[in-house]
């Protein structure tokens, strides 16, 4: 069934498990959604979903990513297309949340935090580019995940992707 994520097709209450993983990102509004998703749960069902980490190693490390550096970037781009220098090509938005972020817009749709952590680290780069030959790069990634599944302070909230299981308190 294709319906849309912001007014799903379903009576309150009729699931016991929502899954929605590779949704929240591509959302204009995570909260309308995950507030849909935690409607259609039974009380003491449980929601498994993910959401792009803005706040993630791989970004933070590469300059023309770096979270730190979109306000220079930004006035750059805008100079640059003011000049005629750059024509900005219509480009798909993809919506992240720092896990915090996301942490209270589950709770402020009633739902209740279970288990939570984030996945995935690579691929580095470099102004976009490999820094790191594909073999040399998964077992970085590796080495780094393990590290951070054990809470490594400053890698345990690092990865890529932020996974969260999620209960709909009971009533």
């Amino acid at each position: 069934m294709l319906a849309d994520a912001n007014r799903l097709p379903f009576a309150a209450a009729t699931f016991s498990l929502v899954v929605a993983l590779g949704v929240v990102p591509w959302l204009n509004s995570a909260q309308v959604a995950v507030g849909e998703m935690a409607r259609v749960l039974r009380p003491g069902g449980y929601l498994l979903l993910n959401t792009s980490n803005r706040h993630r190693l791989s970004l933070l490390l590469d300059p023309w990513h770096c979270p730190a550096l979109d306000r220079p970037r930004a006035g750059a781009k805008r100079a640059l297309t003011a000049a005629g220098i750059r024509r900005p090509a219509p480009r798909a938005v993809v919506a992240a949340h720092r896990p915090t972020e996301f942490d209270q817009i589950l709770i402020r749709a009633g739902l209740q935090l279970r288990r939570a952590c984030t996945v995935g680290f690579g691929p580095f780069t470099m102004f976009r580019y490999p820094v790191l030959p594909d073999r040399l790069g998964v077992r970085v990634n590796t080495r780094i995940q393990q590290l951070a599944d054990r809470g490594t302070p400053g890698l345990r909230h690092a990865g890529n992707h932020y996974l969260v299981l999620a209960l709909r308190q009971p009533s």
